[in-house]
């Protein structure tokens, strides 16, 4: 297969936004929850809206995971951005399974 820039498949490409939106919403609350967030304890509308761009990020990065590797085995979409996208949503995803999952771990 031929190694392209941009991914041509569907899933591809939705998985390439998948990884840019998590890293897009991420740095939005990381520069944004400080500055107009209530106190601890007691969270306004604004913090849960913080909450929701958080977690569909989070989702973001488990669909760039799952819908890369889907798109680079089984579709033969071989391209720069997708290989990138992979290699740093799994990290991103590892860590993220292992918060999630740490309360039912021990």
């Amino acid at each position: 297969m031929k190694l392209t820039l941009r991914p041509h498949t569907l899933l591809g490409k939705i998985s390439a936004c998948g990884i840019l939106y998590f890293i897009i919403s991420w740095v939005l609350v990381a520069l944004l929850q400080p500055r107009l967030g209530g106190p601890i304890g007691q969270p306004n509308s604004f913090d849960w809206l913080m909450i929701f761009f958080a977690l569909t990020g989070i989702l973001g990065v488990f669909l760039s995971l799952v819908g890369n590797l889907i798109a680079l085995v089984w579709l033969e979409d071989r391209s720069l951005l997708g290989f990138l996208a992979f290699v740093i949503s799994i990290p991103i995803a590892v860590l993220l399974a292992g918060f999630l999952l740490s309360h039912f771990m021990g």
